[in-house]
């Protein structure tokens, strides 16, 4: 299963003699850099046509707009072609899931940035155009996010950024703080929320882009952490504004998945000498997922159970996953450390027990 590696269309894209298709200078005014944006569709009826609204209004001045649809049912897809003729639809068959929809429409881009949202957001005009300007400006930035508020409150903050945990969890920066106390500056954070985002292509293709084998779930820290151990930061540049239809909650199914890819993240990154120095943290934050688990009831327990059992099937490809990522890093554990969390966001963690 190669995809556990890099995405089969993305690794048929990099071995063309032009791996990297990419016009600097297309479209627009001569000066500004294609960006393909990528909207993953998945019966979003109710809350598509509000985001593809929002994106014919922005100010960025080059731009593509690819809508890749996951099967859905729900005439989303009819409405797309009618209304919005500007979109270039990548139809599914069936359900690739996020990571594999993302890779899939990544590889079909021409852009030199790849920007990923969410059906279930709308932007502000200027929030590209600012992301752009600033990664533009900052050549060591590899990925930025804007400042994700909540589209039920406006003035409230779902994420800038994320705070990825050393045991993998990752948290929204910010979580529910009014928008007047947020950052003013762009601020390097360790992870990316998956919501909305920005990511220079040629990155993305050499770090393999999504994790394929993800499906949903977790897939912003997986990426995150490819990005920084390829030498790249990554920033919040609160300037750039996005709204987010967003509740904080969890079910077995969804705690299945963040499980599952927690783990083979992790499996796969940390040198052996890592695991047995945060072993403690290890201990402390499987302590927590049981003492959930018996809290919340027996289908998270075989949520927990299932996620454990499809790492140990998948062993063999984690290994080759885990040997292909060693192989190409450009950062080391103890500089991951320096940028990951030590702290648990527990307002987060409580919000979820109760």
């Amino acid at each position: 299963m190669d995809h556990l590696l890099r995405s089969p269309e993305l690794a048929a894209l990099m071995s063309q003699q032009n791996a990297y298709p990419v016009s600097e200078n297309s479209l627009g005014n001569g000066h500004s850099p294609l960006v393909s944006i990528i909207v993953v569709n998945y019966n979003g009826l109710d809350t598509l046509p509000a985001c593809l609204d929002s994106l014919a209004v922005q100010t960025y001045p080059a731009t593509e707009l690819l809508l890749i649809d996951n099967g859905s049912t729900d005439g989303s897809l009819e409405l797309v072609r009618r209304e919005f003729p500007e979109a270039r639809i990548v139809e599914n068959s069936k359900n690739l899931g996020y990571s594999g929809a993302i890779n899939r429409a990544a590889a079909q881009s021409r852009g030199a940035y790849i920007t990923v949202l969410n059906m279930d957001v709308t932007v502000e005009p200027d929030w590209l155009e600012t992301l752009v300007a600033f990664l533009e400006e900052h050549p060591r930035a590899g990925a930025a996010n804007p400042q994700i508020r909540l589209a039920d409150e406006p003035e409230t903050i779902n994420a800038l950024g994320q705070n990825v945990h050393v045991t993998g969890l990752g948290f929204n920066r910010m979580l529910h703080y009014l928008a007047a106390e947020a950052d003013r500056e762009p601020r390097q954070v360790s992870g990316l929320q998956g919501a909305a985002f920005v990511i220079r292509r040629k990155l993305f293709m050499e770090i393999g882009g999504m994790n394929d084998a993800n499906f949903m779930y977790h897939e912003d820290v997986d990426l995150s952490w490819l990005i920084q151990l390829a030498g790249c930061d990554i920033y919040c540049v609160p300037e750039s504004i996005i709204y987010h239809k967003y509740t904080l909650g969890m079910k077995p199914w969804k705690y299945y998945y963040l499980e599952r890819n927690r783990w083979a993240l992790l499996l796969c990154v940390y040198r052996l000498r890592t695991m047995l120095l945060l072993a403690p943290f290890f201990l402390l934050t499987e302590a927590m997922m049981l003492a959930y688990c018996l809290r919340s009831g027996r289908s998270f327990f075989s949520a927990k159970l299932r996620a454990i059992g499809w790492n140990w099937q998948m062993k063999d490809h984690l290994r080759r996953r885990r040997a292909w990522i060693q192989g190409w890093r450009k950062r080391g554990d103890q500089d991951m450390l320096a940028i990951l969390r030590l702290n648990y966001d527990w307002d987060q963690l409580l919000q979820l027990a109760r």
